[in-house]
Order: structure tokens, then sequence, then C-alpha cells
């Protein structure tokens, strides 16, 4: 029986003394003895290539690419791939195959909603997890956020034109707060984890990276700048996608632009949606209608979203920032906190807005017409309900500081 443990060590000690030769045939006894260890595979390959036998090299990771996509690793896959690259810029057969497996065979039916709003500003980066809809790729292998929403000729040209393989060491920041969106990411291999306020006393762990996670992409696509940071974790890979380059491939392949644009809008919601004690309630159906209508919008600080005793024409789910809330009589209730919905008692009511709600510093909300809200969360009864109390419980409030106002004018008479 081969000793896998003692071979690797003497494998590795003969790369070391750049033995390569002898270190190439330890690996492949070591591929023989074990034919699923990848990672094995992947020494081969590299050794192979050191010693010039490109050709050869290309094969072994021909094989290893096919074998982590047989297994739903898209990425790892795609990553093989970006080698391959290197090695022959001119190589097609594996990226065909990979965008067989995961892509489509043709672009999905859009639906276009017709607002004749004017497009939104840009908005600032946010790390969110979201559980996406179910797509079913020709192959039947699980599908890949984004990149399964994509045609196989467009998949194509995203992995041979728009990812680069970026290694990163411990401690390495890959994503920087305040820094521009340059790039969308994903997780090949290790782990890494998302800070605010990162290297201040403030500093915070707010999430974390694992394989396969997609992070990065809000900043891209609205270009605005990074929220938080992205510190490795450990020796690790990401697959980078470089704006400039996915901007290239969107002027030849329109429907990219539009898959990434829907998945940017489908996490931006997808945690709010979990969050709020509203619209979690809410049929599945309703929540993804929902997604379509909501629309970004940045107040900056002390901007009036709400004026108290004005009509309500929008439903508003804050984000990021904070908001105050406060009523005529001065009195002031408890900030709008990030997750917090605001403006659905005027909608629900019919009446005006009962306080005046304005940013505290630079905000992010997202807004529904009061038409779309009523639409889809008053159909939902287990909403209604949840409504119905938040609603009596800010007309109470309301009532009460009301009264004093009108004590107060008493004493003045």
């Amino acid at each position: 029986m081969t000793d896998v443990r003692a071979l690797k060590d003497q494998a590795t000690q003969l790369a070391l003394k750049g033995k390569f030769p002898a270190a190439l045939e330890a690996w492949q006894k070591i591929v023989a003895a074990t034919p699923a260890d990848l990672a094995a595979h992947g020494k081969v390959a590299e050794l192979q290539a050191k010693i010039g036998k490109k050709a050869d090299a290309i094969r072994t990771y021909e094989e290893i690419a096919r074998k982590y996509a047989e297994q739903g690793l898209f990425f790892k896959a795609s990553a093989t791939c970006r080698v391959i690259l290197g090695l022959d810029p001119s190589h097609e057969k594996t990226q065909e195959m990979i965008a067989g497996l995961f892509g489509r065979e043709k672009a999905p039916g859009l639906k276009v909603v017709a607002t004749g709003a004017k497009p939104a500003p840009p908005v600032p980066d946010f790390e969110l997890e979201i559980e996406e809809e179910p797509v079913i790729t020709a192959s039947g292998l699980p599908p890949i956020p984004l990149f399964s929403t994509l045609t196989r000729v467009e998949l194509q040209e995203v992995v041979a034109r728009a990812m680069e393989i970026k290694p990163i060491t411990p401690g390495e920041v890959l994503v920087a707060e305040g820094a521009p969106g340059d790039a969308m990411f994903a997780l090949v291999e290790g782990g890494a984890s998302v800070y605010r306020a990162y290297g201040t006393p403030n500093q915070r762990k707010v999430a974390s990276v694992e394989v396969g996670d997609i992070f990065g992409e809000a900043a891209m696509v609205t270009g605005g700048p990074r929220l938080a940071s992205v510190v490795a974790d450990s020796d690790s890979v990401c697959l980078m996608f470089p704006k400039k380059a996915v901007d290239r491939v969107v002027q030849k392949h329109a429907h990219v632009g539009k898959m990434l644009e829907q998945f940017y809008r489908s996490r931006l919601l997808a945690n709010v949606l979990r969050a709020s004690s509203i619209l979690r309630v809410l049929p599945d159906a309703d929540k993804n209608a929902l997604v379509a209508k909501f629309q970004p919008v940045v107040f900056d600080d002390g901007k009036t979203i709400i004026s108290e005793g004005a009509k309500a024409d929008f439903v508003y789910l804050l984000l990021r920032g904070c908001c105050s809330v406060t009523h005529q009589s001065g009195q002031r209730y408890v900030d709008l906190r990030e997750g917090d919905l605001f403006g659905e008692v005027a909608v629900l009511t019919g009446g005006v807005a009962t306080a005046t709600v304005a940013s505290l510093g630079k905000s992010l909300a997202l807004r529904i017409s009061a038409g779309d809200f009523g639409e889809r969360v008053l159909s939902s009864r287990a909403a209604t309900v949840a409504i119905e109390k938040l609603v009596q419980t800010r007309l109470v409030k309301t009532a009460a500081l009301d009264s004093t106002i009108v004590e107060a004018d008493d004493r003045r008479l």
C-alpha cells in the first residue's frame, strides 16, 4: 500500500530543491494511488508546465477542469480554465465545456416594466446574502447564481475574457471600504471576513465569505464606493471580474449587463425581505414581484424624506444609515435603523404622514410606490395583520402627541 502522506512530503521536498522531473514522478504516483485527489492532479500539471511539457500540462488541466465542472464546482473549473489560457491563449475547448454545462441555450425573455422614471442614482455598495430563484441548467447540474442565467455563448465570453485569478494571503485586504467598485469577486478557495471600519477602533465583523460566494457586485454595477472591507482569513484564491473587462463583454452581449443588474437588484432586496416582520410573511411570488418594483434612492445628510401632513406617495425600506422621526410637537420618536420600513402608515390609512422623516448623515433606501405596495402587501392577510398592529401602535403615539399640542394651544388662548 502506497504511503501517500510520505510520498507527498517527498514530492514537495524534491520540488523545493528544483528536482522537478523527480517531483513530477512522485506526484504521478500519488495520482495513481488517489485518482480523486484533484489537488494532486494540479501538482502534476504545474510540474509538467515547469519542465516544458506544455501540451501534457494542458491535457491534465483540462481533465481537472472537467472533473470540477461535473461536480458542479463552477468557480474551481473556471479558475483552472484561466490557468490553461495562461499556457495557451487560443485554447477554447475548456471554456466551451464549462459554458455547455452551466449556460443556457438562449436568453430567457425579460419582462420590462415601463415606469417613465429617471434612472436611479448611484448607490453605495453593501454585501447581502441571497437565495436565488431556481434556474435549470441544460446539464442538470446545480445552477450558479448570476452565471447560470447567461447563455452558453455569453458564459464562454465571460470565462475567456472577463475573469482573472487572484491569490490572496492571510490578512490581505481584497476590498477596501470607501474604495471605488472596480471589480467583483468570487471566492474559489479559502475564506474571508467582511468588516466595517476595518483597521479602526470601531472595527466590527459583519459577515463571512465562503467558497462559492460572489461579492462586490453592487459597487461595480452602480459605481458607488464600497461600504465594507473584505479581508482574507487564510491563503485564498479568488476569481476577479474587473469592471473594464465586464463592460467590454456587455458591449458585445447586452444581455450580460441585464442579468448582472437583475442579480444586483435581487441581492439588494433579499436580506431586507427576510428581515422585515411585515414582508417576510409574503408568499414567494409577491416577494419576487416586489423585487422588480423597488428602486434605490440616496439621501444626503438632513434631507427630508417624508413631511408630516403631506400625502404619502411612497413606502421606504432603509438599507443603510439612520433617519430621525419627529412630530410637530417637537417630540422625537426612536430613530429608524437599517431594515426599518416607513411611510406605510399613511399609505394604509389613506391619510397623510403623521411624522417627518429626515436622513441623519447619508442614507440609502429602497422606495416603492403606494400603489405597488398596496397591491402586493395588502393582498396577504398575514402581512395585513402585522401592519395593523404597527399602525395602531403608531396612531396611538401620534394621538397622544397631538393632544399635547392642543393643550398647549388652549393655554395660550
